[in-house]
Parts: structure tokens; C-alpha cells; sequence
């Protein structure tokens, strides 16, 4: 079992909504913003009440605030993008710490991606660690591969972006190496559309598999399902923060995670775990 976050670098490009969870929230590009360089950054943090990883409850105590960074180009007119970035979970509640470790840096996760447009098609590859500064967990290192769709041109209003992601582990100081499968999609609706006030709601949904026993039972089986996932958020562009400081974005929202009570997700045994999240973001 494996108590880490994955981030969706390598599907920037395809604007989806997502890490993992623990995933960076999404971002209006706010009126007068201009980056001519070659590069975007993007940064943001989030505050949850659970933090939830792929269907396993890590941390329900506390406060937990989750801040990131990301960094990205694209070569040219070629297709292909590349991406890096770092993601943290910082948290109030210091139980399972290391001995004379930073009791508040639960997880710290470090990505580099690239990936490849081609028409509606998006492919992409990320290398991700992800590391505890706090002790609570051993180093997990694995490549993922990603496929998205931008169905939009023919949906329009009812388009989903349906993506699938395999995770492969190549390092696990927790136990086996275990091979991760997950496919979703988010709806996307503009609630107020209007130039004093904008607002649009988000619908992601994600379904978690264990291809490899990333999802065991008592007796250490494979569990092929692990999780459903359904949510909604509201995003909305703080345009009263100047455009020369980028595109920020205030954002609020509920996931609903219907969990395997067989997979070992979580010690309460609880199929059903609600968790309230509230953050800010920037582009530029």
C-alpha cells in the first residue's frame, strides 16, 4: 500500500482537471495578462479537510495546507511541451513523524514531464518522487504514461476530456513495486458569465485500479477496484489583483470518494469519505 500523491504535470497542455490529488487547482486567465517569454509558471495552495491520495486517506487531523509550483515550456511549434514542478502537504498534526524530522512536512513531491499534442491528442510521460521530510513515509519514485482527449470540438458544452494514466513504481522503501490505474474526465459549465462577475463550475470524476497490488485486501490479493471519485468546484479570476502580477484564481469545492472497503484505503474502514477544499492560484 502506498501513501503518496501524483501530480498531472505532463497534462498541462491538455488544461484537465486532475492530483492528485491532490491536483493544482485551475486557472481563468485574468483580462491584460501578457507573458511573452517562452516559459508560464504557475503556483498556487490549497487548504483540505482530508487529504486524500488516489482513494487512500493519508491525514484527517489538523490543519492541512497543500502549496505547489509548477514550470513549463513549449519547444516551439513541435507539439511537445516540458514540465517541473514541486508539490507539498503541510500539516498541524505531527503523528507518525520521524524522530528529530519536521514534524509539519508530511509529503514533499518533485516531477519533471514532458508531453506531445497532436490534434484533440495529448500524450505525455512524468518521472515523479515523492518524499516525506517529515518521516512519515519511505521514498516512492515511478513513471507514469498519460493519454487525454479534448473533446470539446464536437461536445462543446457537455465535452468531459476523458484522460487514462498507468503508474509504474521502480522504487518503493514502503513495500513492492505496484503498477496504478487510473482513467476520468471533468465536466466544465460557465454558472455567471459576465464581465463583472465570473464564475464556472468544474465536475471531475476519477476511478482508481490496482493492475498490480497497489490495492490489496487483508490477505495481501490484489484488489482491482480501489476508488470512485466525483466532484464539483467553482472557480472564479481575481481580477482585482493587477495583470502584471499574473492570472490568480480563488477556487471552492467539494470530492466525494467512494472507497473499496476491501483495498486498505484507509484505518477507519470507511466507504464513503467527503473532503472540503478551499484555495488561490496564479499564472503567468
Amino acid at each position: 500500500m502506498n501513501i503518496i500523491r501524483y501530480s498531472f504535470a505532463a497534462l498541462a497542455a491538455a488544461s484537465l482537471a486532475a492530483p492528485m490529488s491532490a491536483q493544482p487547482t485551475e486557472a481563468y486567465d485574468a483580462p491584460g495578462a501578457i507573458n511573452s517569454g517562452e516559459f508560464q509558471f504557475s503556483a498556487g495552495a490549497e487548504i483540505v479537510s482530508i487529504y486524500v491520495f488516489r482513494g487512500f486517506e493519508v491525514q484527517d487531523d489538523g490543519f492541512i495546507i497543500q502549496p505547489w509550483a509548477e514550470l513549463s515550456t513549449n519547444l516551439g511549434d513541435s507539439g511537445f511541451s516540458l514540465t517541473a514542478g514541486i508539490w507539498n502537504s503541510l500539516g498541524s498534526d505531527g503523528s507518525g513523524a520521524g524522530s528529530n524530522s519536521p514534524s509539519f512536512a508530511l509529503e514533499t513531491d518533485l516531477y519533471v514531464g514532458t508531453s506531445y499534442t497532436l490534434d484533440q491528442f495529448t500524450f505525455g510521460a512524468t518521472l515523479t518522487g515523492f518524499y516525506s521530510p517529515g518521516g512519515f513515509f519511505g521514498d516512492v519514485e515511478e513513471i507514469s504514461v498519460q493519454a487525454a482527449y479534448d473533446d470539446s470540438a464536437y461536445l462543446e458544452e457537455w465535452a468531459f476530456n476523458p484522460y487514462a494514466l498507468i503508474a509504474f513504481e521502480f522504487r518503493d522503501e514502503n513495500g513492492s513495486e505496484d503498477v496504478y490505474l487510473e482513467i476520468g474526465g471533468a465536466f466544465n459549465a460557465p454558472f455567471i458569465d459576465s464581465e463583472e462577475l465570473a464564475v464556472e463550475l468544474t465536475f471531475p470524476f476519477a476511478l482508481g485500479f490496482s493492475l498490480d497490488d497497489y490495492y490489496t485486501d487483508a490477505g495481501g490479493d490484489n484488489e482491482f477496484f480501489g476508488f470512485l471519485k466525483i466532484g464539483a468546484q467553482a472557480s472564479t479570476p481575481l481580477d482585482f489583483i493587477p495583470a502584471q502580477y499574473g492570472s490568480w484564481t480563488g477556487t471552492a469545492g467539494i470530492d466525494l470518494f467512494f472507497l473499496n472497503d476491501d483495498a486498505g484505503l484507509n484505518d477507519g474502514g470507511d466507504e464513503f469519505l467527503p473532503v472540503l477544499k478551499v484555495g488561490v492560484s496564479l499564472s503567468y
